[in-house]
């Protein structure tokens, strides 16, 4: 009986759907549920490296699967423990991989940073942290 009451559903909600559609007078053709599932790529941070030179940092990131970044917050820290962002990039969305950098005055103390990227389905990663200026400024 379970068997019989869920398959009226799906009849009857392929009905719904199909009559929304014809009522909308478009020309889009019915589409099963199974065809609508959206699969995305996760973006992955190939390289972060964190270097001073000219009493600037400049911190360059490569990623893969960017086509799904919205953006990456640089975040930097004094302490290694409490971060704030020190820069918004918007991702390109080029497909596969690509490259980011961004400048920064450099202080009197050494700074931790990570990228937090923020996906286009609003979920978010964070790379590993490096330390620009000291001998653990690269993640590779």
């Amino acid at each position: 009986m379970k068997t019989a009451v869920n398959k009226f559903l799906i009849i009857a909600l392929g009905m719904l759907f199909h009559q929304h559609l014809m009522a909308q007078n478009t020309r889009v053709p019915f589409a099963a549920i199974s065809s609508l599932r959206i699969v995305l790529a996760p973006v992955k941070i190939i390289s972060f490296e964190g270097t001073v030179s000219n009493n600037k940092v400049l911190l360059n990131w490569t990623v893969d699967g960017n086509q799904e970044a919205d953006q990456f917050e640089v975040e930097r820290s004094s302490n290694g423990k409490t971060f704030v962002m020190a820069a918004l990039v918007f991702g390109t969305g080029k497909p596969d991989m690509d490259h980011y950098q961004v400048y920064e005055k450099k202080t009197k103390t050494k700074m931790s940073y990570r990228i937090k990227v923020i996906l286009k389905n609003g979920a978010i990663a964070y790379s590993p942290v490096i330390k620009a200026g000291s001998d653990r400024n690269t993640i590779k």
